[in-house]
């Protein structure tokens, strides 16, 4: 074990030891505070974020991007203090409380044995989301992102095991075998859209955009079979929401490159609509989608940052 990653460790639970002495409102004070001080002093990927937001938003005007964007920081560090305190009972209330959409219709889908493949994209109530299937006791498989501190990966990973153990967590690594075998053992399967896969994805249109989206969803469909579903989770009116929702899907009679594209994009296509609705809460705001290079600066004046 590295030295570095023992020190990183121990920074990040001293952090976590001294947010859980605060209270709530206290956490998510602090937490917008830093957001606001992120945005005033040093905006991280700030090219990014309003290159993508220009292409979520092409009819905005600069000024109205700038004072979106002003809530996608406010936000995008309440997020991180959400995934420190989401033991709380007022937020594990939260989870438990949940108002769930279509959940009949995905176990009316498991019935078929087959497993699920659930789409989502990454939106600020990860935590949350996840932790909400450990609470449901649906047989739940996470494909996830391992982090380079193994320490600091399976703190999360154990983390989200305070909610239940129905979900287990897969390795973007692990590969295709053990995506299958996840469907085949009738479980749900979690898988991401909203990334890009330049050397190895396929390419689909996302806001009138090509995006290197990853072949995953579409070639476990056109494998197994299994229904592919989109998933989202936000909030809104104070509560946590989640929405589940089957996409039509015609039959397929060969795995091959069309049909993967097709699959993924009947499948995107249907988070546009959310995105639009909640800009704030998408996370992938500060992710290099479209494009890795060639971002322009950003003009901020002193009234569009303090106003």
């Amino acid at each position: 074990m590295r030295t570095k990653h023992k020190l990183e460790y121990s920074l990040l639970r001293s952090v976590i030891f001294f947010i859980n002495l605060l209270p709530v409102q206290i956490i998510l004070l602090l937490c917008s505070s830093v957001g606001y001080l992120a945005w005033v002093i040093f905006p991280f990927r700030i090219k990014v974020a309003y290159h993508n937001l220009s292409t979520v938003f092409p009819e905005l005007n600069h000024k109205a991007k700038l004072k979106l964007l002003k809530k996608v920081y406010l936000q995008f560090t309440r997020t991180f203090g959400l995934i420190f305190i989401l033991h709380r009972k007022k937020l594990t209330k939260l989870v438990e409380n949940a108002q769930i959409s279509g959940l009949e219709e995905v176990q009316e889908a498991l019935k078929g044995g087959k497993g699920v493949i659930l789409t989502t994209i990454h939106a600020s109530w990860f935590e949350a989301y996840f932790a909400w299937f450990n609470m449901s006791g649906l047989p739940t498989s996470l494909i996830y992102q391992q982090q380079s501190n193994p320490l600091s990966d399976r703190f999360f990973v154990r983390q989200r095991g305070r909610y239940g153990t129905s979900l287990e967590h897969l390795s973007s690594y692990d590969g295709m075998k053990a995506y299958q075998k996840a469907l085949s053992d009738n479980r749900l399967l979690i898988v991401s859209l909203d990334q890009s896969y330049r050397s190895r994805g396929t390419s689909i249109k996302f806001f009138n955009r090509f995006l290197a989206c990853a072949k995953g969803a579409g070639i476990l469909h056109l494998r197994t079979g299994a229904p592919v579903f989109t998933s989202v989770y936000y909030m809104d009116g104070g509560k946590l929401h989640i929405d589940f929702k089957r996409v039509d899907l015609p039959e397929y009679n060969a795995i091959n490159e069309e049909n993967i594209q097709d699959v993924s994009s009947r499948s995107i296509v249907l988070y546009e609509s959310f995105i639009r609705k909640y800009p704030d809460q998408w996370f992938s705001l500060f992710h290099r989608l479209w494009t890795k290079k060639g971002y322009l600066p950003v003009k901020r004046s002193i009234k569009q940052i303090f106003f």
